[in-house]
């Protein structure tokens, strides 16, 4: 039997006060994918796992593990998996809403009631054309290559009208990371490769490859990586602006100028506590 689409929503509206929200998505092979649309929220994807093709604008390109996209609010944009394998996939919404429709089909699939807050109104979609599978150019498609760095930014505020950053960034084992901290600016962690211990107010709690943290604005977090082997992990900033941030580290790290973005304030960040393991 052929795999059916399998979504699984990780963060929600109630959660993040409507800025984002997380799903993790798994795609049959040859899923065709819906057809092409646009609405009025930006949806970032993370390839996890296989092959995606991604249509943006009249643009098609193919995307695999580690690649990114974004496409902003009103951008006429669809996927599809055209590859023999199945694929999976991050999917980031800001602002949010549009989890309701993956929280419904998830429950579908499970056989039971969908939760009260998936029964609220999701977003609009308007269709604008076909399904890829539909044109005749698909040899023609491009290709995302995945970011190389061990930190990467991979979306920033001036592509979100300042709704959502997004950064890709490598960590060596036992490293001790920032002290217990604040910010006005929401984070989202989402692991990809090991797993690093977290501190959310006064819990701490450790993350594996597929799990999420979420840590509020203004609620006192950190993070580290107490094991003995490196980490790899996303990190969602909402709303943007704190990417300067890192902009900045990567380039230093490069020894290159930072992206002229760059310059612009960084949120600030308030110590309160000291790091994990002090």
């Amino acid at each position: 039997m052929t795999p059916s689409f399998r979504p699984k929503v990780l963060l929600r509206s109630e959660e993040t006060r409507d800025n984002v929200s997380v799903i993790a998505n798994v795609v049959p092979p040859r899923w065709e994918g819906p057809p092409l649309h646009h609405h009025g929220f930006d949806e970032s994807f993370y390839v996890l796992d296989g092959e995606l093709t991604f249509q943006l604008g009249d643009e098609l390109a193919t995307a695999g593990p580690g690649a990114f996209v974004l496409a902003p609010a009103d951008t006429h944009h669809t996927l599809a998996n055209l590859s023999t394998d199945s694929a999976s996939y991050l999917l980031i919404c800001t602002p949010a809403g549009f989890e309701r429709y993956f929280a419904k089909v998830e429950a579908e699939q499970a056989g039971v009631e969908a939760p009260a807050w998936a029964l609220e109104p999701a977003p609009p979609v308007h269709r604008v054309g076909p399904q890829i599978g539909e044109r005749d150019d698909l040899d023609a498609a491009g290709l995302i290559a995945p970011a190389a760095g061990s930190l990467n930014v991979l979306a920033r505020s001036e592509e979100s009208g300042g709704r959502v950053a997004v950064v890709e960034t490598k960590g060596p084992a036992r490293a001790g990371g920032p002290p217990l901290h604040t910010h006005d600016f929401d984070e989202a962690f989402y692991i990809l490769e090991g797993e690093l211990t977290f501190q959310v107010r006064d819990e701490l709690l450790t993350a594996g490859p597929g799990d999420l943290v979420f840590a509020q604005g203004g609620v006192p977090h950190t993070f580290a990586n107490l094991s003995g082997a490196p980490a790899r992990y996303l990190i969602v900033i909402t709303p943007a602006g704190f990417e300067r941030y890192f902009d900045r580290i990567a380039a230093e790290r490069a020894g290159v100028d930072p992206p002229p973005e760059a310059s612009k304030p960084i949120p600030k960040v308030t110590r309160v506590g000291p790091r994990i393991g002090e």
